[in-house]
């Protein structure tokens, strides 16, 4: 694949894919898919899209949850994905 015919999006995380909170997610148990978002990012890979997703953690500085519990996070949101044939 050449870069002219690579098609890349970038979503956030926190309100685009998943529920946000004022509270932050702090847990992968916090971390729920907002309705019809994983389906939207295998349709988008299905047609060819590089799914990028950008995150800005800072309750992660602010030691809400550490690196270990946004791993979990991030493991549970790529295995749901993937259940939806997005990866």
């Amino acid at each position: 694949m050449t870069l002219e015919s690579t098609k890349t999006i970038v979503l956030d995380r926190d309100g685009v894919i998943n529920k946000d909170s004022p509270d932050y997610i702090k847990s992968h148990k916090e971390w729920i898919p907002l309705p019809g978002s994983l389906e939207a990012i295998s349709s988008l890979h299905q047609a060819g899209f590089h799914v990028i997703v950008a995150t800005n953690q800072s309750g992660l500085a602010r030691g809400l949850f550490d690196e270990f519990e946004l791993a979990k996070m991030h493991h549970k949101f790529c295995s749901m994905v993937e259940e939806e044939g997005g990866f």
